[in-house]
């Protein structure tokens, strides 16, 4: 039995302790002044742990009544009922755990001004934050009622990933009402270099917390976990889409909810992603009063979406698919992509009502100022350039518009065309594109950390997606007043269909003579109002986040 099932066999099957304290201890001056001025804490049976290296040690982590410690915990303790949580902390140098463990103790004593701390995450903090010198505060033992002035939505965003949902995410933070709203981001402990660059983003004002470890869970769980996860629509044909989740499941990701953000009051639990079976079940289970999960795309059409002989989605989604029961709201993208999603998806969802839809918001301000800046990637004047921008995965079809572009050539060959973007067909394009012998016409740019100067010179943007939910990327040219060639699909034809684009049909040939029309001249494009298009958006948000729902 490793370390980590000693104590959670300790927490699930001994009793608490009455009158024992835990001491995890460093500074023990320190540990003495406190318990010479709390007679009653002087009684108890007192432990001291100065490792975690022994299954004893960490059994009283789950059984005895208080547990202080100056030092950092392991990642599976989560508080449980009954017990008293006291960390001192006398060191700025905290990890990813040490900011979780704040969000479980009941009281925090400062020997050191946490100001590596932000206001909003002390604000967010259940327990008492108190100064070194305050050690009799326990003997009063009552802790006062702090009364909440914004609602707290705890929203996960799909891993800061180079796409579409991160950016919409990035705009959500930036124009929801920071007087009234308290955002806080959970996310996974280790990013990649690009997703860091992409969380490192998020707003001053939000909240921040990573998560370290895994998932607790029991002994007497794991067999009903395995069978669960790895046969989903047995689970589904035997309990049906409104039983899907089981009580014994709940409980598990019930309890990594406290784990993960210990006692904090949460109002809204927002699945902004959709797309990984553990954040839609932890957000599913939470013990929020509003549960509400996005759809950025034709569902049914990323099921069935392959990475060579490979279902990409399919394995987080037969999970993902019956747990929309359990949420009150579904939200897609734009209205097109909802009807969609609404069509395909009735068979699972019990209560269709409940799906509604809500434009992406913009950073007009962001992508206006961005779009002045330097680029060091140089663009003939004396060739036509077409741009696309969008991961290099297959519903995006790159390979169809570089099939497109090479038709195009045999007309016009005063053309070039650059794709921004990084993904899992990287490679097959760029050999792709040799076949063709279109290296100097073809310009894969790779990930480009600021992509909107490239999109503002070029003359046109062209994309070729065969499924989107609501393109971001359609927002962001609109904003810089860029003539658009796009699929007509339902989550474009959503924004384009005024007349703010040029829509043309979803194959080689479409994209082909919609390239050319536009090289040709034509430019009979209506002006977008991208102020209120995002004045309409953010009203619908918080229509959706203040709606009572069934």
């Amino acid at each position: 039995m490793n370390l980590k099932q000693s104590y959670l066999k300790s927490w699930l099957e001994e009793e608490i302790v009455k009158d024992t304290i835990v001491l995890i201890v460093k500074e023990v001056a320190f540990f003495e002044k406190f318990l010479s001025v709390n007679p009653s804490l002087k009684r108890m049976k007192q432990y001291l742990i100065d490792s975690f290296d022994s299954a004893e040690n960490i059994e009283w982590l789950g059984k005895a009544e208080y547990v202080i410690s100056d030092t950092e915990l392991p990642t599976f303790f989560a508080k449980k009922a009954g017990q008293i949580y006291i960390q001192i902390l006398h060191t700025e140098n905290y990890n990813a755990n040490f900011k979780r463990l704040l969000l479980h103790a009941d009281y925090i004593i400062e020997q050191n001004n946490l100001e590596i701390l932000t206001e909003n995450f002390k604000k967010l903090i259940p327990g008492q934050i108190l100064p070194v010198d305050n050690y009799s505060f326990f003997e009063c033992k009552k802790k006062p009622v702090t009364k909440k002035s914004k609602k707290i939505i705890v929203m996960y965003c799909g891993g800061f990933k180079n796409n579409g949902i991160t950016s919409s995410a990035l705009n959500l933070m930036r124009n929801l009402n920071k007087e009234k709203y308290q955002i806080v981001v959970i996310e996974a402990e280790n990013l990649s270099y690009y997703e860091q660059l992409n969380f490192n983003k998020i707003p001053a004002h939000v909240v921040k917390v990573q998560i370290p470890g895994d998932i607790n869970i029991f002994p007497n769980e794991e067999q009903a976990f395995l069978d669960f996860h790895s046969h989903p629509l047995e689970h589904l044909m035997k309990n049906g889409p409104t039983k899907f989740l089981t009580e014994e499941i709940k409980a598990i990701y019930q309890r990594e909810w406290n784990r993960v953000l210990g006692n904090i009051s949460v109002d809204i639990a927002l699945d902004f992603d959709g797309y990984f079976k553990y954040w839609t079940l932890l957000l599913a289970s939470s013990n929020s009063p509003k549960k509400i999960i996005y759809q950025h795309n034709e569902m049914m059409q990323e099921y069935s979406k392959k990475l060579g002989k490979e279902f990409k989605h399919q394995a987080d989604l037969n999970i993902i698919f019956p747990v929309y029961n359990y949420f009150d709201v579904i939200v897609s993208v734009s209205k097109q992509t909802g009807e969609v999603n609404k069509q395909h998806l009735e068979h699972i969802v019990q209560d269709t009502s409940k799906m509604t839809y809500i434009h992406n918001l913009i950073d007009y301000e962001y992508i206006l100022r961005s779009s002045k800046e330097a680029s060091d990637i140089d663009l003939s004047a004396d060739t036509f350039n077409f741009v696309t921008m969008g991961r290099l995965s297959p519903e995006k079809n790159h390979q169809g518009l570089i099939k497109a572009f090479h038709q195009l050539q045999k007309k016009r060959a005063d053309s070039q065309l650059f794709i921004i973007g990084l993904g899992e067909l990287e490679e097959e394009l760029k050999q792709y594109i040799i076949d063709l012998e279109l290296e100097n016409k073809v310009h894969i740019l790779g990930q480009l950390e600021n992509p909107f100067p490239v999109l503002k010179a070029c003359d046109a943007f062209v994309l070729s997606s065969i499924h989107e939910g609501q393109p971001m990327v359609l927002l962001e040219c609109l904003v810089l007043e860029k003539k658009i060639v796009s699929t007509n699909i339902p989550g474009s034809y959503s924004l384009l269909k005024n007349g703010y684009g040029l829509l043309v049909d979803s194959t080689v040939e479409g994209l082909a003579e919609g390239m050319e029309k536009v090289m040709l001249g034509y430019n009979d494009f209506k002006q977008f109002d991208y102020k209120a298009y995002n004045r309409t958006a953010r009203q619908m948000l918080e229509d959706v986040l203040e709606k009572e729902w069934k």
